[in-house]
């Protein structure tokens, strides 16, 4: 089994102002001559880790990471206006430039890899290649497969989605999404920290085959859970700022263009069924179904399948030079 590569500190950080609004945070790391890669994190919300470089040699790679707006150490915290998928497709974008990168490999998870395609599907020419875990493919399926009482997610969970829903009026939960972005826009502090922790245990309880006992302290970190829940839900609440099937129906654009797809096979925050989907549309992507595992990045199978992705993919690319 391949395991993660050796933390380690970034070689640079910085900020980049993208709007009258919001400014990034950005950090790099591994060789500043390597293979450069950008390292999208999760959410919508989530934030940047040096963990997210620990799939990647440090010895061929050029690793970008940045925290999405409003979350993270980007500014302003938890802040909705101005943020949305088009926005953030053409922060990536602005970071390429800034840092004088011609091409690049675009790595993410779950909704960092949806951000990820939507990024290749505007700015192809800018890609060397694809190394996704999970997508979410962000289709009203998909979001009532995670949040509907009667999605696939509360039938396997049921214990936890009734905790899910504990806040929730029984007329709220029939749009569970509705109800947690009105609780974010018009609640009282203490209100929006509580619904943050149920939204977030609730994402947490799901990404592991089998869900932590220690759900609530994992997950349920006040400040930073309250990000992830805000902007997750308001984007959520947007569909994701697309057409329904806007993933699939793009995939023509980057048909050329090599990817390593991995996703586990009892993944219950994003369905398998669309990774076999994009597999289908793109004859380029290289699928590998990960047995055992289920969504979280921090699993023995997934970690695996990864690190041998981003070592073949080095392989590759510095068989071509």
């Amino acid at each position: 089994m391949n395991p993660l590569f050796p933390e380690i500190k970034p070689f640079k950080e910085q900020f980049l102002s993208v709007s009258s609004i919001h400014t990034l945070s950005i950090g790099q790391y591994g060789n500043p001559n390597g293979i450069p890669v950008v390292i999208l994190h999760g959410g919508p919300g989530g934030a940047r880790s040096p963990r997210l470089t620990q799939f990647f040699d440090p010895k061929h790679y050029h690793m970008v990471t940045f925290d999405q707006r409003g979350c993270g150490h980007s500014t302003p915290y938890g802040e909705l206006r101005d943020n949305n998928a088009q926005a953030l497709i053409e922060d990536i974008e602005a970071i390429r430039q800034l840092l004088d990168i011609d091409q690049w490999l675009v790595s993410g998870g779950s909704w960092g890899a949806q951000l990820g395609l939507r990024y290749g599907f505007r700015y192809p020419e800018r890609v060397l290649g694809f190394i996704l875990r999970s997508p979410f493919l962000g289709r009203r399926q998909d979001l009532a497969w995670r949040f509907a009482p009667n999605g696939g997610a509360a039938q396997i969970f049921p214990d936890h989605y009734a905790d899910f829903c504990q806040r929730l009026t029984e007329q709220q939960t029939a749009d569970p999404v509705m109800a947690y972005c009105d609780v974010f826009a018009n609640g009282s502090e203490f209100e929006q920290l509580a619904a943050a922790q149920q939204w977030s245990v609730w994402k947490g309880s799901l990404s592991h085959l089998l869900p932590p006992k220690v759900a609530h302290e994992r997950f349920g970190l006040g400040k930073k859970s309250l990000a992830l829940a805000r902007i997750e839900s308001y984007f959520y609440r947007e569909h994701c700022f697309m057409p329904d099937n806007h993933i699939i129906d793009n995939l023509d654009k980057i048909k050329h263009i090599n990817g390593i797809l991995v996703h586990g096979r009892y993944d219950m925050v994003c369905k398998l069924e669309g990774s076999q989907l994009i597999a289908q549309h793109w004859p380029n992507c290289q699928l590998q179904i990960v047995p055992g595992a289920g969504h979280s990045s921090s699993e023995i199978g997934i970690i695996d399948a990864l690190v041998q992705g981003t070592n073949t993919m080095a392989n590759w690319l510095n068989s071509k030079n």
